[in-house]
């Protein structure tokens, strides 16, 4: 049995493994801890399969042999073939008694036991795992077998997750080409434009240098050369080639015959054995492999991208030729619509420049008001901040003298202090509201949240207001109908700024001896205030623009016009409304709900 301090090492030997996204390794992760942790065998290799169907050493565990230099032929080595026909591994404890094994490999690495097991992915054999000593035999166990199994079998569920990553990462590789190819023909106008992109897109979906695309001529029934990107012919020698040589007509082509009238792709992985092609063209061009796709737009082939091998022959996934069909297909979109657009009459053309012209100019004079706009925000904040700072300073000179901290005044200058005080109060008020609004334009306001009971709001707000209300002898009521709950959550200052201002209105356009309600009710988990006034009310021309920043429905009394705009966005960054109601001559309604 083994000891549990192997198991453990097995155990973290797993874990790297199914942590690791390289092949390379994954393999090598795999190899040591069977040489090391399960067989203490002098050599674990993994060959790969390569596409001939032999092996090629790939991974080793650390010894003398370098692993990569080895090939296993399955023909010439009858171990191998078993292993790989029965796709289970096999044990030969000695091969003196065992002839199947490879003689020339047998002598080379001195085998005396051999353990071989296939690496099976995807129900394909993916690879092989030897494991032997040097000039002795291993005499494993069946349980050190059925482990460095259960290894392969770990191994190749890892093998599967990083071939499926890899094939999910190459879908969406291939879907974001595919997307920014859409985009990119979508803003080409021209056919030249087109074909260029075609050729960029293309090029990288083929990971091929060698594109070209010929223009159907519909009326003559033939195939011209357009444009070409290769490394093994100019565009003007492959254009004059075409003119001398090659003069490619669909009536005596089979090969571009098929892929006009059948509009679909043809690919050949060898030219020559395939009767299809022109096979003077391609011995002339050196090509032996061949794609071809038709551009076909509202069922009219366009032309068509060639994407031939040189040298060698290529076999077409049906995948790449898919997504190679798929550039084409929006390629041939994009084609449809430069001819059309080419072929347009001149004054719509014409009309076309002069509209994005005056578009230009548009753009222009709105980059332009925006740069103004940001001037006028970070003029009003500099201003605003420079005047509060002396407008503070004189406060504070008037409040000191006012309390006689530096002597006695008499009842004059106490008076001319408080008319003073007063209007400098408005004043600061005034520049509140230019910073308030300064930072809203620029998006640097921010809200400031708690609980409080906005009963004891409201009364703070008439108690501000209560020296305006005597003054004018106004009659004030308070309804608040909120029930055994009045605390709402929100920044109880800013709550507290709207309802001021809106007092302040009702208060400057009410009349001496006229009214004022504020009403407070609860209503589906929103709260609601109203303030009702028995004054001037506003001309209706003049409600539509209530809101609007700086506008004033009275010139004759001061103000920024900033109130009622500061008060609607800070409602609605609440994500509440404010909404009002007004009679000229008879008053005014407004109402603001906040959800609690």
């Amino acid at each position: 049995m083994m000891e549990l301090k192997s198991f453990k090492k097995l155990f973290l030997m797993t874990k790297v493994i199914n942590s690791q996204f390289e092949l390379s390794d994954i393999l090598q992760v795999f190899v040591d801890a069977i040489a090391s942790e399960i067989t203490q065998a002098d050599l674990v290799g993994f060959f790969l399969k390569q596409p001939d169907g032999t092996f090629i050493g790939y991974k080793g565990n650390k010894m003398s042999i370098d692993i990569t230099e080895l090939l296993i032929d399955p023909q010439k080595d009858r171990f191998v073939c078993d292993i790989l026909e029965r796709r289970a591994s096999d044990y030969i404890d000695d091969t003196n008694l065992d002839p199947r094994i490879d003689d020339d490999k047998k002598l080379l690495m001195k085998i005396k036991s051999i353990l071989g097991i296939p690496v099976i992915v995807n129900d394909s054999v993916f690879g092989v795992v030897f494991v032997h000593d040097f000039g002795k035999p291993m005499n494993l166990t069946r349980e050190q077998i059925e482990v460095t199994e259960a290894f392969v079998n770990m191994v190749s569920v890892a093998i599967h997750n990083i071939q499926m990553f890899e094939n999910t990462k190459n879908l969406v590789d291939k879907q974001q080409l595919l997307l920014d190819a859409t985009k990119a023909l979508s803003k080409s106008l021209s056919v030249r434009e087109v074909l260029k992109t075609c050729f960029h897109y293309m090029k990288r979906a083929t990971g091929s240098d060698e594109v070209g695309i010929h223009l159907y001529n519909e009326k003559d029934r033939t195939i011209e050369p357009y444009h070409i990107s290769s490394v093994s012919v100019t565009e003007e020698e492959w254009k004059n080639r075409h003119r001398e040589d090659i003069k490619l007509s669909i009536d005596k082509d089979k090969l571009f015959y098929e892929v006009v009238t059948e509009k679909k792709a043809i690919a050949i992985s060898d030219v020559y054995a395939d009767p299809r092609p022109d096979h003077r063209a391609c011995e002339m061009f050196g090509i032996k492999s061949l794609l071809l796709i038709p551009l076909v737009a509202k069922d009219r082939v366009f032309g068509d991208v060639v994407i031939p091998t040189m040298n060698k022959c290529r076999e077409y996934e049906p995948g790449e030729i898919e997504f190679c069909q798929s550039i084409a297909d929006v390629t041939a979109t994009a084609l449809a619509n430069a001819i059309h657009t080419e072929h347009l009459d001149y004054s719509v053309n014409v009309r076309s420049m002069e509209l994005q012209q005056a578009n230009f100019k548009l753009e222009g004079l709105v980059k332009e008001l925006e740069y103004l706009n940001e001037l006028k925000s970070d003029f009003i904040a500099t201003l605003s901040h420079e005047l509060r700072t002396p407008i503070t300073a004189v406060k504070g000179t008037v409040d000191i003298l006012r309390k006689e901290v530096l002597g006695k005044l008499n009842d004059s200058q106490l008076d001319l202090l408080e008319t003073a005080g007063k209007s400098i109060e408005r004043l600061l008020n005034q520049v509140n509201e230019l910073l308030d609004f300064a930072k809203m334009e620029n998006g640097k306001f921010e809200l400031t949240y708690s609980e409080f009971d906005f009963e004891e709001l409201i009364r703070e707000a008439t108690h501000i207001v209560d020296s305006l209300i005597n003054k004018k002898k106004l009659e004030l009521d308070v309804e608040i109908h909120a029930g055994a709950n009045r605390t709402m959550r929100a920044d109880r200052e800013r709550i507290l700024q709207i309802l001021l201002n809106l007092l302040s209105n009702s208060i400057k356009f009410t009349p001496q001896r006229g009214k004022i309600t504020i009403k407070a009710y609860m209503e589906d988990n929103e709260m609601t205030i109203e303030v009702i006034d028995s004054g001037i009310g506003i001309p209706v021309e003049k409600q539509k623009n209530i809101f609007t920043k700086f506008y004033q429905v009275n010139n004759q009394i001061n103000g920024t016009g900033l109130g009622l705009a500061i008060s609607r966005q800070l409602i609605e960054m609440h994500g509440g409304k404010i909404s009002f109601e007004s009679t000229e001559g008879e008053g005014s309604v407004f109402k603001f709900t906040v959800k609690k």
